[in-house]
């Protein structure tokens, strides 16, 4: 078993209490305040957050510093358009790999996920949301794509936790009310081997995010 280095353990805490909330998007990362909550040098603080912005959820501005990721309006929908573009190519690349896919595992996930909606700890419900399709999405052999889709997520998720902290995104909102069930729908799609029903519930489920969360101006 291979022992983390202090500079992945260090990047794995600093982006648990990120995606956690506890630093939501905009908040300053200070160096030296991290460095000594976490009992470290500053040397393996920097480097943890050289990788984490690869991974899209810290950003350095010059002379500024470090921060967690915050989007303009306009960047979170490019972002949210990236997504979809990738979600729905690898969605039809993954019908041929549906032996692949741990339909158990899933349906574990999407109780989690149905038990953190009904409970209103929907910061935790997006991360499982996230991972809950990245388990379908990864049985397909591209690590580069996947790998960047992750980076797209992780940006996503950002902002959407931010969004609920101004009330612009509501708790009622289908896109986190409507998941367990429509996620059950891709599962049943998927356990019948139905492509046509697989893809037609995957972009019905993509619609509604889109829909949740649109350019100020669009019309339905």
């Amino acid at each position: 078993m291979k022992i983390p280095t202090m500079v992945e353990v260090v990047q794995d805490e600093l982006k648990n209490r990120i995606l956690d909330g506890e630093f939501l998007p905009g908040d300053r990362l200070n160096v030296d305040e991290l460095a000594r909550c976490m009992n470290v040098s500053k040397t393996p603080v920097r480097e943890a957050l050289s990788r984490l912005a690869k991974e899209g959820i810290v950003q350095v501005t010059p002379r500024i510093g470090w921060s967690v990721s915050l989007l303009s309006l306009e960047e979170f929908f490019q972002f949210q358009e990236a997504q979809h573009v990738i979600k729905t190519y690898l969605t039809e690349q993954v019908l041929n790999h549906l032996d692949k896919i741990d339909i158990p595992k899933l349906e574990k996930m999407n109780g989690n996920i149905r038990h953190f909606v009904t409970t209103g700890q929907f910061v935790r419900m997006l991360e499982e949301n996230d991972r809950f399709h990245m388990e379908i999405l990864g049985v397909y052999p591209n690590r580069v794509l996947l790998e960047y889709l992750e980076v797209v997520n992780n940006t996503i998720r950002l902002q959407r936790i931010r969004m609920m902290e101004q009330q612009l995104l509501s708790p009622e909102s289908p896109l986190l009310q409507d998941a367990p069930r429509e996620h059950a729908e891709i599962l049943e799609a998927i356990k019948s081997g139905d492509r046509g029903m697989i893809l037609e519930t995957s972009a019905r489920h993509q619609s509604t995010i889109a829909n949740a969360l649109k350019r100020p101006g669009v019309e339905e």
